[in-house]
């Protein structure tokens, strides 16, 4: 409902201002749907490029970031609530690997800069590679300066091996580290639950 409101007007918006969910927990979920649906109509209705307020870290202010932002935040949800209720080792699926590879980029340039800077986080330094196995994506971080994104770096300190999903999972504090291959330094993996959002 945000996410709407603000793509509508293309402005900052209050969420006191909003419309509160409903009391009885037996209608949230056709709130909810009605409300995604009136959201994906918003997004679909503006143009990619348009601008619009967002809270991009990097001053990205275009209807595209939100498109993302919804994508990446719902599969990483979904999954969140499947894994909730999951009973007898049926866990949840993956996250679909475009999306999930959207959420890797969207987390290591807009949000590990500002989690790497907060106070009483240590141990985290060197360069990062995350390599994903089912598709074409990798990137390369420096986490000595804040998370910078760089270029092709010929050997990193530690690599981060999985694919897509596992990857974003792990980079959100989710999936468990059996899912992912690291070599190198084991610093970063055992230290990386620091980087909570």
């Amino acid at each position: 409902m945000w996410m709407a409101a603000v793509v509508t007007s293309g402005e900052r918006v209050s969420r006191r201002t909003l419309a509160a969910a409903p009391d009885d927990p037996a209608d949230l979920a056709a709130w909810y749907v009605g409300v995604l649906d009136r959201t994906l109509a918003a997004l679909a209705a503006a143009q990619a490029d348009a601008p619009v307020w967002t809270f991009s870290a990097t001053g990205n202010r275009r209807v595209a970031w939100w498109c993302r932002r919804l994508a990446v935040e719902v599969a990483i949800h979904r999954w969140d609530a499947q894994h909730a209720v999951a009973e007898d080792g049926a866990g949840p699926g993956p996250l679909d690997g475009e999306v999930a590879a959207a959420g890797i980029e969207e987390f290591v340039v807009e949000f590990l800069p500002g989690l790497l800077a907060r106070e009483g986080v240590e141990g985290l330094g060197g360069t990062l590679h995350l390599h994903g196995s089912d598709g074409p994506a990798e990137w390369w971080i420096d986490l000595d300066t804040q998370g910078s994104v760089l270029p092709d770096y010929p050997e990193a300190d530690t690599t981060v091996r999985g694919t897509r999903s596992d990857l974003l999972l792990w980079l959100t504090n989710r999936g468990p580290l059996e899912t992912i291959e690291v070599s190198g330094t084991p610093l970063v993996p055992d230290g990386w639950h620091q980087l909570r959002r």
